[in-house]
């Protein structure tokens, strides 16, 4: 790491915390994200998010879904610090993020992968570079970079692509240089923001089996998608927001008890 990585006193204002055993001792049996009665209004009559309440264990799949406009986007941007919450508190290891000074919100992205919908990768660039820039940020060694973009391609089946331009590739092509991206700092969470929105069904269920890859590899992974057949296809555990609240069930559709309108589709 360099100087950067660290605050002006020597210390580092937000943890790195890495996924499945690399996790530190100190909040390896912690959830790795709460949310405690957390509202969020973007008028002032009519909550986004409203008393929400969820625990998310190191290591677990979640699908977050329900209706568009419902909530969804949201939450996970009131995880990355996008927006800030209006009432509650998230905990993200154990830190309060609602308290981050500015300075340190740098270093809690650090700790997150992030996925969107519209890949959000940069077409005139090579595969290598779209995923390297995440390495290139933290300083890291060019010889580590090189390694690490590498294994990263490898994981989501692009192995040997990156000096291809992005925008030569296909829509799942391109969706798996994202979450490569998303990948490569080896984040201890997920954030998946519909992440199949833009793809056809057959690829749809591709993007998902390789979020459960990484996931199999110890690091948690929130998706978010108002796709009712890809959830159907799986048991993951199921977060539904409707009109800003949220019901769950612990084994997705299979066990859902709150009727199949809320999930979307």
């Amino acid at each position: 790491m360099s100087r950067e990585d660290f605050g002006e006193e020597g210390a580092r204002p937000f943890a790195f915390f890495r996924a499945g055993a690399r996790a530190e001792p100190g909040v390896a049996n912690k959830p790795i994200l709460v949310l405690e009665d957390v509202y969020k209004y973007f008028r002032v009559d009519q909550p986004t998010l409203r008393g929400v309440n969820l625990t998310v264990e190191r290591g677990e799949f979640v699908f977050v879904t329900g209706p568009s406009g419902a909530g969804k986007s949201t939450l996970l941007q009131l995880i990355y610090r996008k927006h800030t919450v209006d009432d509650g508190r998230i905990l993200f290891s154990g830190r309060d993020i609602a308290r981050l000074t500015e300075r340190s919100i740098p270093y809690l992205r650090r700790n997150l992968g992030i996925v969107f919908q519209d890949f959000k990768i940069i077409g005139h660039w090579t595969v290598f570079e779209n995923v390297a820039i995440a390495l290139e940020i933290l300083s890291m060694p060019r010889r580590l970079v090189r390694a690490r973009v590498a294994e990263a391609l490898e994981r989501v089946g692009l192995s040997g692509r990156g000096d291809a331009l992005t925008d030569t590739l296909s829509g799942g092509e391109q969706q798996r240089v994202a979450v490569a991206r998303a990948i490569v700092t080896e984040p201890a969470l997920i954030l998946a923001d519909e992440p199949t929105g833009n793809l056809d069904p057959h690829l749809a269920i591709d993007v998902l089996t390789l979020f459960e890859e990484i996931n199999a590899t110890g690091t948690t992974v929130l998706f978010a998608t108002h796709d009712h057949s890809l959830i159907a296809k799986r048991d993951h555990r199921l977060v539904s927001i409707d009109e800003g609240r949220v019901v769950e069930s612990r084994r997705g559709l299979t066990t859902w008890a709150g009727g199949l309108h809320s999930v979307g589709g």
